[in-house]
């Protein structure tokens, strides 16, 4: 029988692949719409979307289909691959992108009568959703040679004859919305005609970092337009709000038609202003500017003050604490305020000494002080963080002195446990982080140890304080996000430890109705010593190193099933015929039958617990796919060759057939083992093999010798059989007075 090894093994185990199960909900324009090419500008941004769940959170790995239509100008324009399709993978941030080119002498000159042209491109999910992109290419005329093709902006449509600009200064608060609008008219011109742009975009550029002086940008009030963009409707007109960014002074800014581009120098200096990363603004260059405009932007009106660190920290007397205190000032509309004083006092006064009085909130609305506790202070100090000029926004931090009889001389700081650790994402690490301060003087109990992390994962506190044997510890919660997390404990004056942690996908969802038979995919058709299989349409997360001897179990994965606590062994992983991921198993021999066993299913760090009923027999027919491409039974013929549709069955013959689930053999053979060689593990129950809906004599019925979980069932044609490429057979078993039957398959007969 080993020389069907390979055909038996494909059947059962063979070719599996993993599926994706992340559904995407929310696409959504980041940017790139709206651009213009025009003159020799024909560097054309990237176009980025965003992809997020139904809460707003961002999905990464989603894929993302882009489509483009073709330019009918001077022009041809085709996505990054070199075609009119691409696909892109969202990143972390939930981001993707792809990139557009234009090659030029594909289509000639336009029309007098035409000055632009359009493509359009579309990015939609697998589920449907989608968003779309305007390109606008400005196109030479046909009869006016030489002429360029422009682009421009103007502050009056000469269709309606009114001033659009209501003043040549902006100004408002830090984080507010100018009454004033700004009302462009986008058109173009080949030397013949002059036509509107509709879809274009228009943007705010800045002269000044908007990380260190004022800066502005349009009310996005079309979803599909990109952040700080408006886009011009069908007669090339479009209104821009103008929003003020969070430095106060005053500065100047451009009006920009049609996107920008950080590829080129930048001779006039533009900065685009960007609230989601305003440390990191980008010097840019317009595709086509006009009106030089004058922004002043105001501190505004102080609204909140909150703790951000530093509060409910211990020191000992004469020690300087080990995290500065900070404050965070917010405007009355809720943006962080720069500039802002904040004065700092301490009570008793005499209780500690703070590096300065005030101090003045930086670009994010931050202010710190440092403290040091005095020689001999009360057992509880405060310091009160005021707004200058409001009393009524204040914070109060904390402080707890140590007792220092006594003195504590702390030599050195180590990890006890938790270290190593993974969760899957939005679940609690299952150790807390310990450490050990370790004292060669004074009482290890009432040290403060300073926690902080960085990854995708999130602290119980900040600071805890040790205990009678000097230890301390906090719990961490994993995010909703994947990847690797690091934990740094530290205590003033003997350095920190880094706890490496890991956090992995959520553990996957299961029910009794994924466990089937592993012949025939049966559901409630498990027996013990039997094959069994897991199977989803999307995907467990499970993976596996190749088996030392295929067939038996393999040596390395990060899945495991355990029926009532006792391991069962995997054979395979992968993907069946159906297209779903499959796990495919041995129910333990050891299992006594029940319609309600548990079942304890883990994929990496994540559990799930079910039960599933496990009878006393569930016979099932291991099939291949024919050259038809038509599953049917697996049957060796008297000859040793296999049955298919050229090598069809005979009337008469004794064919054999690979089945599981038949219960216990004599002598019996024990979980993931083999028959004794030379020994025979014969069936027990009666095995009742049937065609065509009638029993057909049974020559024998054993375990395979080879295969953990395979049985032969060896069965004789009558000579009166019908005959076809679909006789139908199935095998039954009687097992204390219960009789079980697989599921049909067919056989080719001659």
């Amino acid at each position: 029988m080993n020389r069907f090894r390979s055909i038996v093994l494909a059947a059962v185990f063979g070719g599996l692949v993993s599926v994706s199960a992340a559904f995407a909900q929310n696409i959504s324009v980041v940017s790139g719409n709206g651009q213009v090419l025009s003159g020799s500008n024909l560097l054309l941004q990237p176009l980025v979307v965003k992809v997020t769940d139904a809460n707003g959170n961002p999905l990464s790995g989603q894929t993302v289909n882009w489509n483009a239509s073709s330019f009918t100008g001077i022009y041809g324009f085709f996505l990054a691959t070199g075609t009119n399709q691409a696909t892109s993978l969202t990143d972390q941030t939930g981001q993707a992108a792809v990139y557009g080119n234009v090659y030029s002498g594909s289509l000639g000159s336009s029309s007098f009568l035409t000055s632009i042209a359009q493509t359009f491109v579309t990015a939609t999910l697998a589920s449907g959703s989608g968003v779309n992109f305007t390109l606008t290419q400005v196109l030479a005329s046909g009869t006016a040679s030489g002429v360029s093709a422009e682009a421009f902006i103007s502050e009056v449509d000469p269709s309606k004859n009114q001033t659009t600009f209501p003043a040549q200064t902006f100004s408002g608060a830090v984080g507010t919305t100018s009454s004033q609008t700004i009302q462009v008219w986008a058109h173009a011109t080949n030397g013949e005609a002059d036509v509107p742009i509709p879809n274009a975009a228009i943007q705010l550029l800045n002269f000044q970092n908007p990380s260190t002086g004022p800066a502005v940008a349009c009310v996005q009030t079309d979803p599909s337009a990109g952040f700080g963009t408006v886009l011009t409707d069908a007669n090339g007109n479009a209104t821009c709000t103008v929003a003020f960014g969070a430095q106060p002074g005053n500065g100047q800014f451009v009006v920009a038609l049609g996107g920008v581009s950080s590829a080129t120098a930048t001779p006039a200096g533009f900065w685009q202003f960007s609230p989601t990363d305003p440390t990191n603004p980008t010097p840019i260059s317009a595709a086509s500017y006009s009106f030089i405009l004058n922004e002043t932007v105001t501190p505004g009106t102080p609204g909140s003050i909150t703790i951000t660190q530093g509060n409910g920290q211990s020191a000992n007397p004469a020690q300087a604490l080990t995290t500065p205190l900070q404050v965070q000032v917010k405007s009355t509309a809720g943006q962080p305020l720069s500039g802002v004083k904040v004065n700092w006092t301490v009570s008793p006064v005499n209780g500690a000494v703070l590096t300065l009085s005030s101090a003045t909130t930086d670009y994010n609305g931050l202010a710190s002080a440092s403290v040091t506790l005095a020689g001999n202070p009360p057992a509880t100090v405060t310091v009160t963080a005021t707004v200058a000029g409001s009393s009524s926004l204040s914070q109060t931090f904390t402080i707890t002195v140590n007792s220092v009889t006594p003195p504590v001389t702390i030599t050195n700081l180590s990890i006890v446990s938790g270290n190593n650790q993974s969760a899957s994402v939005m679940t609690a690490f299952a150790q807390p982080l310990v450490v050990q301060v370790t004292t060669s003087a004074g009482s290890p109990a009432g040290i403060t140890v300073q926690f902080s992390s960085s990854g995708p994962v999130s602290l119980s506190a900040t600071t805890a304080t040790t205990d009678s044997n000097g230890r301390a510890q906090v719990n961490v919660t994993a995010l909703n996000a994947q990847g690797a997390a690091t934990v740094v404990a530290s205590v003033a004056g003997v350095g920190s430890q880094t706890f490496s942690l890991a956090v992995t996908p959520p553990a996957p969802t299961i029910t009794a109705g994924n466990f089937v038979n592993g012949a025939d995919l049966q559901p409630n058709s498990l027996s013990p010593c039997g094959l069994g299989a897991l199977v989803s349409a999307g995907t467990l997360g499970a993976t596996s190193a190749a088996s030392t001897f295929p067939g038996l179990p393999v040596t390395s994965t990060n899945v495991s099933i355990n029926f009532s606590n006792t391991a069962a062994p995997i054979l395979s992983i992968g993907t069946n015929p159906a297209g779903q991921q499959q796990i495919t198993f041995q129910v333990p021999c050891t299992v006594t039958p029940s319609s309600s066993v548990p079942v304890t299913v883990t994929v990496g760090a994540g559990a799930t617990n079910v039960n599933v009923p496990v009878g006393a027999a569930s016979p099932g027919i291991f099939q291949t796919q024919m050259s038809d491409g038509v599953l049917r039974a697996l049957l060796v013929r008297p000859d040793g060759s296999y049955v298919s549709l050229q090598n069809p069955a005979r009337r008469g013959e004794t064919e054999i057939a690979f089945v599981t689930g038949l219960g216990a053999t004599s002598p019996p053979v024990g979980t993931g083992a083999l028959p004794v060689p030379g020994t025979t593990a014969t069936v027990q129950g009666a095995v009742v093999p049937g065609m065509t809906g009638q029993a057909v004599p049974l020559v024998y019925a054993r375990l395979s010798e080879d295969l953990p979980g395979v049985y032969l069932a060896a069965f004789q044609i009558p000579a009166t059989m019908n005959t076809g490429n679909n006789v139908t057979l199935s095998v039954g078993i009687q097992v204390s007075g219960t009789t079980t039957y697989s599921g049909l398959s067919t056989i080719p007969v001659q």
